[in-house]
């Protein structure tokens, strides 16, 4: 059977509903737009006075600001004193003053006294005015300082840099006395809220616009002529902050009037009713057609995103989009997971057998210390302590080979170092002294297989000497690393330390070893615990005061990969 297309009746209803709405709006528009005109004049004009009354009172504070400076007499005539102390002693007065007046009235953004005789610039600025902005009006104060002809006292603007500043000044015998305001501040002393499609352009004496605030509906052109910003669709409306000097225009796009057109005309209930009934219809096929079916098809893919890669999209669809949707999802889905399940395949296969490659490093780099050691006793003459040794190797030999590249309980893990010690001490008698503290509690926590008894080895190849004894600390502990509970072995010697090289890769300063063939079993642990626990951070070694080294190998409850257990007969 052929799917009827939905997107062709959305169209065709969509058509109608526009047609509709279209005819109310012309009803509305023809009965409304003179008084609704008149409204937002009214509006405009009033939310003009108001807040222009604030932005008034604000000038009005700036001008008491100035007059106070100016009544400072003393402290100004000393700023000019031939005595560096009284001008030093007037001019921290001044300051003094200055901050306390923006203290206890921040109207302006910034108060400046400069006076070109002694080259002296008194300031108190906001937060703010950063450093620049405060060097950039200091230089323009000192500027008018040393005009000779007189500047009349009025606002006016300046810019500095990429900012516009409102600013009153009065120059007279080489000195100024300035408040600076920037006009996004002084702008800023409106209350946000949502205005509507109206705009404000801050104008100064001659009609050249100097801020702007609230809608996009003028050109945003900074010192522009106030006739050029605006255009035929939009009102204008005037209003003084300061006669002559500053005033507040209000441009109101005309197409608000449409928006804000009411019900009120008998003559459109008729369409009115007809609209909401057609919406009310329009909504119900809309959830019928197309909401439930999203919302099924939303559920369902929420339920694969949370690991039910088996479920498919199911149920029938009334519309041909979202059967052939339905049925290229689920294809979809099936060919993802398909190539999901080969990638994580493949992954896993190099995995185990970089695993792998790493055990074959670990074991023979031990055998072929024990053959070495059987050598030399065989050299010796010491039959006896061969046959000793070969009994203690014979245990070693079946814990390595008793499980491949897993964990075991550390208790196993150290009952395997302590026969390592008891074999080790056939050939080095009496040079290792060795302490195990392990809490019994932990004896069970499962840790990598030979990790231990590799930092050992390491001992006795590099660390030991027959001529004194090497003490080794091995301790277990619980510990919180990295907000996560944790197994802490620590295995501490009296040796001679790392080299720098070594302890450079295994604390993750440097990205590869060095390939001399030397500290194998180490770059084993480190790659070992990167792989098991996908972590970096759980291998540390530091080199101690006076001598000595210390190992810190964290361990997690569970490692993320971890291969089958595997026995001797394995390698039969």
């Amino acid at each position: 059977m052929q799917k009827k297309s939905f997107i062709k009746k959305m169209i065709r209803y969509m058509m109608i509903l526009m047609g509709l709405l279209l005819l109310t709006l012309v009803v509305f528009f023809a009965s409304s737009y003179y008084i609704l005109k008149q409204e937002i004049f009214q509006s405009s004009e009033n939310f003009l006075k108001v807040y222009g009354n604030d932005l008034t009172n604000r000038i009005d504070k700036m001008d008491v600001i100035l007059k106070n400076l100016i009544y400072q007499n003393v402290n100004l005539a000393l700023i000019r004193s031939e005595n560096e102390a009284d001008r030093l002693y007037a001019s921290i007065h001044l300051r003094d003053y200055m901050d306390e007046l923006e203290l206890y009235d921040n109207s302006a953004d910034a108060i400046i006294i400069a006076d070109s005789t002694h080259n002296i610039c008194l300031d108190s600025v906001q937060k703010n005015i950063n450093y620049q902005q405060k060097q950039d009006l200091r230089d323009f104060s000192m500027e008018q300082a040393t005009r000779k002809d007189k500047i009349t006292a009025s606002w006016e603007f300046i810019k500095r840099g990429n900012i516009t500043y409102l600013y009153k000044m009065y120059q007279y015998d080489h000195r100024v006395i300035a408040v600076f305001l920037k006009t996004k501040t002084f702008l800023g002393s409106i209350p946000e809220g949502d205005y509507g499609e109206r705009a404000f352009v801050l104008i100064d004496s001659s009609k050249m616009t100097k801020g702007f605030f609230g809608s996009d509906i003028v050109q945003k052109d900074m010192d522009a002529p106030i006739d050029t910003v605006g255009n035929n669709k939009v009102f204008q409306i005037n209003h003084s902050l300061v006669k002559g000097q500053v005033d507040l225009v209000c441009f109101v796009s005309k197409g608000s009037i449409l928006k804000q057109a009411q019900l009120g005309m008998v003559l459109a209930l008729a369409v009115i009713l007809s609209t909401l009934l057609f919406v009310l219809f329009y909504i119900l096929y809309t959830r019928k057609e197309l909401i439930t079916p999203m919302n099924e098809m939303v559920k369902g893919m929420e339920r694969i995103r949370q690991g039910e890669y088996n479920h498919r999209m199911e149920g029938d669809c009334d519309n041909k989009e979202f059967a052939l949707l339905k049925s290229s999802f689920n294809h979809l889905m099936d060919e993802i997971i398909g190539l999901k399940i080969k990638f994580y395949e493949k992954r896993i296969e190099l995995q185990e057998t970089e695993l792998k490659c790493i055990r074959l490093q670990i074991k023979p780099h031990f055998f072929l210390n024990a053959m070495s050691t059987i050598s030399s006793l065989s050299n010796q003459g010491k039959s006896k302590q061969i046959q000793d040794y070969i009994e203690a190797l014979s245990k070693n030999i079946r814990y390595m080979f008793k499980s491949g590249f897993h964990t075991v309980p550390v208790k196993e893990e150290i009952q395997h170092v302590q026969n390592y010690f008891e074999m080790q001490e056939m050939k080095y008698p009496n040079c290792i002294f060795y302490y195990i503290e392990m809490p019994k509690e932990l004896e069970e926590w499962e840790i990598p297989q030979m990790i231990i008894h590799t930092i050992i080895e390491n001992e006795y190849k590099y660390a030991i000497s027959i001529d004194s004894t090497l003490s080794i600390l091995i301790k277990i502990s619980q510990v919180s690393h990295r907000d996560q509970e944790m197994l802490l072995i620590e295995i501490e010697d009296d040796g001679k330390g790392y080299p720098q090289y070594v302890l450079d890769y295994m604390n993750a300063v440097i990205e590869k070893p060095l390939e001399d063939g030397s500290r194998i079993g180490l770059w084993s642990i480190k790659r070992m615990m990167e792989l098991m626990y996908e972590r970096n951070d759980l291998v540390q070694l530091e080199n101690i005061e006076p001598h000595g080294c210390l190992n810190k190998i964290y361990v997690p409850a569970k490692p993320v990969n971890e291969l089958n257990r595997e026995t001797i007969q394995n390698y039969i």
